[in-house]
């Protein structure tokens, strides 16, 4: 088979990442295999190594179209909320409804192990991470404490979400995400 030269490497990138997302939310995260992605876009396995060093890459760039997109979400609700409060409730429930409505890319995101250490990761990771510390830092003082409460705060909403998506979080009561976020809230703002 010959080899296509269809796309420049930048669009041929984005076309990967574009359909390898599209994959997951449509079948999962198992769905994210090179053969699958190349059938795809119209091109072999071979072509998405010489994009990326391997499927994890790839589950990287995805992740971080999801992370920009979910930092925007974050500006715009701290440009239109109010008080840090307000802020701080509207990103919890903007984190519960990616995993709501997006499970399969809400999996790969936090989920999944990448174990790739790029500085593009990273800065989509600070993107998020440093708005949700910018948003506590009213609340509680000073940075550190600020930062140490942001990872508190995404660890309990990991681990709801977590138990939601495997039908464990009604054990022995059935309650859902939001009335447990509420009173998560209630009590870390009213401490």
């Amino acid at each position: 088979m010959a080899r296509r030269k269809d796309h420049p490497r930048e669009e041929l990138t984005q076309l990967a990442v574009t359909c390898g997302r599209e994959l997951i939310i449509a079948d999962g995260t198992k769905a994210l295999t090179a053969r699958n992605v190349a059938k795809a876009i119209g091109y072999t396995p071979g072509t998405l190594y010489n994009l990326f060093d391997n499927i994890e890459g790839l589950a990287a760039a995805i992740n971080c179209t999801t992370l920009n997109e979910f930092a925007e979400t974050i500006s715009a609700i701290r440009q239109r909320s109010s008080t840090p409060q307000k802020q701080l409730e509207k990103i919890c429930h903007a984190y519960l409804k990616i995993q709501q409505e997006q499970p399969a890319l809400w999996t790969l995101l936090f989920a999944t192990p990448i174990t790739i250490k790029s500085d593009t990761y990273g800065q989509a990771i600070h993107q998020v991470f440093d708005q949700v510390v910018a948003t506590i830092r009213p609340l509680c003082g000073n940075k550190n404490s600020a930062r140490q409460d942001a990872k508190i705060i995404w660890s309990t909403l990991h681990g709801i979400c977590l138990l939601q998506q495997h039908g464990k979080l009604d054990v022995t009561k059935s309650d859902t995400s939001a009335v447990l976020l509420k009173r998560f809230l209630n009590q870390f703002l009213n401490r």
